[in-house]
């Protein structure tokens, strides 16, 4: 890799690899366990694969990452490497004052096949009933593909799919991608959003009331914005 700020400086040394567009949130994503191509691309979707390809390989180089076949041998996986873990606390800071100063939330951040992704990951599987628990979500201001997403709960793991699961809907929850973007972020109470309409629940009463308690939201929503 050459040299980009001709500084022996460990932050100028450290921005060569992790200052390059995309790079912070690639890494984001294989810290929140993503290994495969394509789960890190969800992660990052307006990426193109060459692009997320060429900034694997610059993890892969500068030892970050490592790249192995899975136990069945039938694709590849990417993982952190100690460096790479280490990086945790350095993306969790980041976030913390993302939270707190960054801009606020525009209309072109608001990629509601990114949230529910992100959401997936933050779901309390033990908080809800036993055995399979299907909920769909309806983003009314989103574009018409990407409008409907369900989450298909059980065993301890949840699924993100783009086409109905095969099973009744327990629970819908109607929304605009930017009221449940802010709610995730902790910009928003949730139990407020859904006693004043902003999110609309469908489904048996018990569930209703039960699914503020499923959601764990953003690990920065506790961080309080000062801007």
């Amino acid at each position: 890799m050459t040299s980009e700020f001709g500084q022996f400086c460990p932050i100028a040394l450290a921005s060569e690899v992790l200052a390059q567009k995309w790079m912070f949130l690639i890494i984001r994503e294989l810290n929140a366990g993503s290994t495969r191509f394509n789960e890190i691309r969800r992660g990052v979707p307006r990426i193109s694969a060459t692009l997320l390809k060429q900034r694997l390989d610059q993890l892969e180089q500068v030892g970050v990452i490592i790249r192995r076949r899975n136990e069945k041998g039938s694709s590849e996986e990417y993982l952190l490497t100690e460096a790479g873990r280490e990086l945790k606390a350095v993306l969790g800071s980041v976030g913390e004052w993302g939270q707190r100063w960054a801009r606020a939330i525009e209309k072109d951040d608001l990629d509601p096949g990114w949230l529910v992704w992100a959401m997936h990951r933050r779901i309390d599987v033990t908080a809800m009933p036993l055995g399979r628990t299907v909920l769909e979500f309806e983003f009314f201001d989103a574009p018409k593909d990407q409008r409907l997403f369900w989450f298909l709960c059980a065993n301890d793991s949840v699924d993100v799919c783009i086409k109905s699961p095969g099973f009744d809907t327990d629970l819908k929850v109607i929304t605009s991608v930017q009221v449940f973007a802010e709610v995730w972020r902790g910009l928003r109470p949730l139990r407020q959003e859904i006693k004043s309409g902003g999110i609309r629940l469908e489904g048996s009463l018990a569930l209703q009331r039960a699914f503020p308690g499923w959601l764990l939201l953003s690990v920065f929503a506790k961080t309080r914005r000062q801007v």
